[in-house]
């Protein structure tokens, strides 16, 4: 029988897995302060497991999430004592407590026992984006159309593009936009960009000058203020992609003789900011832009697909300023 208290969500599609947590924890009428977190890399399974086993603490029920369970990738294996631990309490249901496992990849490893036990034994769903972030914009409409509000196509894409892959950021920030639109009917470009993460927006484009002008200090320092406040490397990695493929732009923009004012208002950029666009459009030579793009390809998807550490990983990348 299908153990439907233990449920794994596994794929590369983080909002609607978020979503669809955030659904299930309010049928079960789970409250925040009564979900804890563990992560696979920092805490293990042992400590997720123990966790769950433990009745909740004032209330009638609580959940348990385990976080980038690489050991069902083909990148990491648990040890045997572990998958024994989880195969046995997945093999009982707990009326007081939701198991989660998150397994943030594409594809589990269909050849290991444990993860032909788990889709056997336990509820599990696959969350896969067939077409970057399209579920991402379906639930950004779907939030503002929930507030009577509807958003012009190009502020949405706008809006996503600022937020990048950090599910948590997108929460903040689509709660920002929608309650400063509220006296409104439409959601427009000149909304997204006087709310939507404008200080952020500010600081990693101080980080992308100072790297393109091998200040590694400056560009370090930046890293390290944004990291502080918990801003996700993942997503400052998609923000310097974006500002990447500006300068790139930009330079097609010249070559087509708009001038100073053209690209102002193409960017929606105050004149400091335009001057630095274009300065680096001119100073940076396309095929290092290139070779920068390819770079932070190459860095996305050994992040996802577990190779490396993020936070090493950008910090690693943003070296190459010097």
């Amino acid at each position: 029988m299908m153990n439907a208290n233990c449920i794994l969500y596994y794929g590369n599609d983080s909002y609607l897995i978020k979503k669809t947590m955030d659904e299930l924890f309010q049928s079960h009428e789970i409250k925040e302060e009564d979900i804890e977190n563990y992560d696979y890399e920092e805490d293990g399974i042992e400590v997720a497991v123990t966790s769950a086993m433990t009745m909740p603490f004032l209330s009638d029920k609580k959940a348990v999430i385990l976080r980038n369970c690489i050991f069902l990738s083909e990148k990491k294996s648990a040890t045997v004592d572990d998958i024994t631990r989880l195969e046995g309490y997945c093999s009982f249901k707990n009326p007081t407590t939701i198991f989660v496992l998150l397994a943030p990849y594409e594809k589990l490893d269909q050849r290991k026992k444990i993860v032909k036990f788990l889709i056997k034994h336990i509820d599990s769903k696959a969350f896969v984006q067939n077409k970057k972030s399209d579920s991402i914009y379906d639930y950004v409409r779907e939030e503002v159309k929930r507030n009577n509000l509807s958003i012009d196509p190009l502020a949405l894409t706008q809006f996503v593009n600022r937020i990048g892959n950090d599910s948590q950021m997108l929460e903040n920030e689509l709660n920002k936009l929608i309650t400063y639109s509220l006296n409104k009917e439409v959601i427009t470009s000149d909304m997204v960009y006087a709310v939507v993460t404008k200080d952020i927006d500010d600081n990693i484009f101080e980080l992308v000058n100072a790297f393109l002008a091998k200040d590694l200090e400056r560009t370090m320092s930046i890293y390290l203020d944004l990291k502080s406040i918990k801003i996700d490397p993942i997503w400052i990695l998609s923000v310097i992609v974006n500002k990447f493929q500006e300068i790139l732009y930009t330079k097609e923009l010249i070559k087509m003789k708009y001038k100073n004012e053209d690209i102002a208002k193409y960017f929606r950029a105050s004149k400091g900011r335009t001057y630095y666009i274009m300065q680096n459009a001119r100073n940076v030579e396309d095929t290092k832009l290139m070779e920068l793009l390819q770079d932070a390809g190459e860095l996305d998807y050994k992040i996802k697909s577990g190779q490396i550490e993020k936070e090493l990983g950008m910090e690693l990348f943003l070296l190459k300023s010097e």
